[in-house]
């Protein structure tokens, strides 16, 4: 008949130290590496207390944590960081001059106000309206036709709004706003949404953004100051980019969406040059 060993007995003779701090006995141990630590080392945790080196290192592997803007819409993301960026320059350096949509100046050959526009806008209101729809908006567009197709689709519809507003708007408007690249947005997912209408949720969305479209035009006309060809012009951009873009997978896929991208730029252009050789108003 075999005896049972009797239990091992800890030598409690022989004192440990701290390995962060040399002189300091201490009988803790770090619960994952075994490592003597005193009670100024010790970090809680959910089992027993670890050393400042296993946290370090955990917190190093550990997954990051990102919202889901991050994860779903890092365009939508940006242009909004981007045009935050500009607004506060514009408060410091009073950009609105040099940047604002202005036709006696487009016409003169400042052709960048054609972009620029859309990067400024007139007080915190304006900006926090835009980034707010942008917000709402711009992630289920990305999610549907890409980062790059979204970022595309955004610049070409801030310029096709800039482009509505030089060639209709009086000579001396002076514009400034993302409106015509946010109702661009709301416009391709209006395509890409009557697309799709057989679908209960699809349908559901299509009626709220409708409201949203109508309600904002209707708006505009009533508010005075509100460059409603910009708008027109955005969101006319949008839904054909939309209709355009919108193909199932396939080898003519992006051919397509390249020659529907050069289409509208194209008639911007042709509005541009219209506008210009017929041009009449001076500075």
């Amino acid at each position: 008949m075999n005896t049972p060993e009797p239990p091992q007995v800890l030598d409690e003779s022989s004192e440990t130290y701290c390995y962060g701090h040399k002189d300091t006995p201490t009988r803790l141990r770090c619960s994952r590496c075994e490592r003597p630590i005193c009670g100024r080392c010790a970090i809680p945790a959910s089992v027993g207390q670890h050393c400042p080196e296993c946290v370090a290192e955990a917190r190093r592997g550990a997954p990051k944590v990102r919202t889901a803007l991050q994860a779903t819409a890092p365009g939508v993301r940006a242009i909004i960081g981007i045009t935050i960026l500009f607004y506060i320059a514009d408060q410091f350096f009073g950009l609105t001059n040099e940047l604002a949509s202005y036709p006696p100046a487009t016409a003169a050959g400042q052709w960048y106000r054609l972009f620029t526009p859309m990067l400024l806008h007139a007080n915190l209101l304006h900006i926090g309206l835009n980034m707010y729809i942008l917000y709402i908006y711009g992630p289920h567009a990305e999610q549907a036709f890409g980062t790059v197709r979204f970022v595309a689709i955004y610049a070409i519809s801030g310029f096709l709004g800039a482009v509505a507003s030089y060639a209709f708007s009086p000579c001396q408007a002076l514009g400034v706003g993302a409106s015509g690249a946010v109702f661009g947005i709301a416009g391709v997912l209006f395509a890409y949404a009557y697309n799709r209408r057989s679908s209960a949720l699809m349908g559901s969305f299509l009626g709220g953004l409708r409201f949203f479209i109508i309600a904002n035009l209707v708006f505009g006309f009533i508010v005075p100051g509100i460059d409603n060809f910009a708008h027109l012009g955005g969101l006319a951009s949008g839904l054909l980019l939309g209709f355009g873009f919108d193909r199932p997978a396939s080898p003519t896929r992006t051919p397509v969406q390249l020659a529907t991208a050069a289409a509208v730029i194209a008639l911007g252009v042709a509005l541009v040059v219209y506008r210009t050789v017929t041009f009449t108003c001076g500075f």
